[in-house]
């Protein structure tokens, strides 16, 4: 068990293998990562990287992606302290709505005030990226959440 007081630090390229090992035991898609590593934060413990959550920003706009947390590490805080953070990242660059998709997930971010909503009436940008238009399934509930 590692300790959830970890500091929260933005990734670079020495970390894309660990994020996309990350992503693929959590069952996640990570064909994109390389293109959007700059939106990556992670959480380590010694030398590995335990927790993960990624934001894309265009303007007002983000996606909230890629929120992960290794198995054995799971129900340590991890997730929502992650989660915080992308929260506050996204107010600090005045973000006024934040999307995501999620096949499992839609009871655990409605504790953060998201909201289900159509996958049409999220915006061009959202569409457009990899995640909305090819690596989520279209069985994946959309969600936003108006800050």
């Amino acid at each position: 068990m590692i300790r959830i007081d970890q500091a929260i630090i933005h990734l670079n390229a020495s970390h894309l293998s660990d994020i996309e090992t990350l992503l693929q035991e959590c069952d996640l898609p990570f064909e994109d990562c390389k293109e959007q590593l700059d939106n990556f934060y992670g959480i380590t413990s010694g030398n590995d990287l335990v927790a993960i959550g990624a934001l894309q920003i265009k303007e007002s706009i983000a996606l909230l992606r890629s929120l992960a947390v290794l198995p054995e590490n799971r129900g340590t805080g991890l997730a929502v302290r992650m989660t915080h953070h992308l929260l506050e990242v996204a107010r600090t660059n005045g973000v006024q709505d934040i999307y995501l998709l999620t096949e499992s997930a839609e009871h655990y971010f409605t504790r953060f005030g998201f909201q289900a909503v159509e996958r049409k009436l999220v915006p061009d940008y959202v569409q457009s990226t990899r995640q909305f238009e090819s690596l989520c399934p279209a069985s994946a509930q959309a969600m936003r959440l108006i800050l």
